[in-house]
């Protein structure tokens, strides 16, 4: 009886897995509808203002970078999605929605950027879809705002005891900083500058420090000042830190999704899975990174999953993640457009990232 629902579930995986542009296309006119319509806090109910500001911040951040992808693999679609990740990259700058930081800190990332301050996520995240667009624009914008993050960003991981610069004062995260030096890598790509000996020994501290070596995961907390670890290894960092990393650093991206593959993936009839938690370690609850964490299958794990199945070339569980994926997010396609109905504008934007990763380096 299961045979059926998983031969419908998958029939576009291989469409996806191949990078077919009319596939891609429906998704990210889907996308694209969101950004030009406009998302406020109101669309999400997170219980709090400080993850509902994160989560607008995280939708035009994926949808930005999910657009470029599908830019750099289909460069006919620049006329149509460029001017669309230029609106990401503006709202993102805006003082609206980079409230959640700037109420956490105190004061502006932007306006700070001489400072010590750490600002890693924000800067982090806004920075790859930067350095993204920049690497696909025939005349990109935002170039010197490009120039400063990038600096900073070098500049405050450089500076730290222990290689991780804080997201908020006092809490440090490794996941978020990855995003930061996939940033400087991309810039690097798009503009000739050769931050790779810094880029190599980030990756070697981070190696050392921060994966668990029974499990192969990420470590998702440590202490600011120490680097001691504060939490435990997780399925929904490793997989978004594969990702991540495939800008950067391919090897490192290729041990940490076949840790996670190994030892979180999992399934049911044909449908893929991933645990929040490796064998190795006590299974605690879920939080706003892995999302709901029921009878130990971590939403954001599975999810994130998806983009490292595809940049590491591993089509049958990109296959059984898709199906999952479709399955819970109930993608409706009308005309050219797609929109997953159950994943409002956040998770159709992370959507479109992670089907669309790879073809980064």
């Amino acid at each position: 009886m299961l045979i059926v629902p998983r031969l419908w579930c998958a029939r576009g995986a291989r469409a996806w897995y191949d990078g077919d542009a009319v596939t891609q296309e429906r998704l990210a006119r889907g996308v694209a509808r969101w950004v030009e319509t406009g998302i406020g806090k109101g669309d999400f109910n997170t219980g709090s203002s400080q993850f509902d500001g994160e989560w607008l911040f995280g939708t035009y951040q994926m949808a930005g970078l999910g657009l470029a992808q599908v830019v750099r693999q289909h460069p006919e679609t620049a006329a149509m999605y460029l001017p669309v990740i230029e609106k990401c990259i503006e709202r993102m700058t805006s003082a609206q929605v980079a409230k959640f930081d700037t109420d956490a800190w105190g004061a502006s990332a932007l306006d700070t950027l001489d400072r010590p301050n750490g600002h890693a996520a924000y800067l982090g995240y806004l920075n790859l879809t930067l350095s993204a667009y920049r690497e696909i624009a025939p005349r990109p914008k935002f170039t010197d705002l490009s120039d400063r993050i990038t600096a900073a960003l070098a500049r405050r991981i450089a500076a730290s005891p222990t290689g991780i610069v804080e997201t908020y004062p006092s809490q440090s995260f490794p996941i978020d900083n990855m995003s930061g030096i996939a940033s400087i890598a991309v810039y690097d790509r798009a503009t000739g500058a050769d931050h790779s000996a810094a880029l190599r020994a980030w990756v070697d501290n981070c190696r050392r420090r921060y994966v668990d070596h029974a499990s192969g995961l990420l470590v998702q907390c440590i202490q600011s000042d120490t680097g001691r670890r504060l939490d435990k290894p997780r399925a929904s960092g490793a997989a978004l830190g594969a990702y991540f990393m495939s800008f950067a650093d391919m090897t490192f991206s290729s041990e940490l999704y076949d840790a996670l593959a190994k030892s979180c993936g999992s399934g049911f009839a044909g449908f893929g899975l991933v645990k929040e938690y490796p064998p190795n370690v006590k299974a605690g609850q879920g939080d706003i990174d892995s999302g709901p964490v029921v009878l130990g299958i971590s939403f954001s794990g599975t999810g994130f999953a998806i983009a490292g199945a595809r940049v590491h070339g591993d089509y049958d569980f990109f296959r059984a993640l898709y199906r999952t994926s479709y399955l819970v997010g109930a993608p409706l396609t009308r005309g050219n457009t797609q929109t997953y109905v159950c994943g409002g504008p956040l998770g159709n934007a992370i959507m479109l990232a992670m089907l669309t990763a790879g073809g980064s380096l």
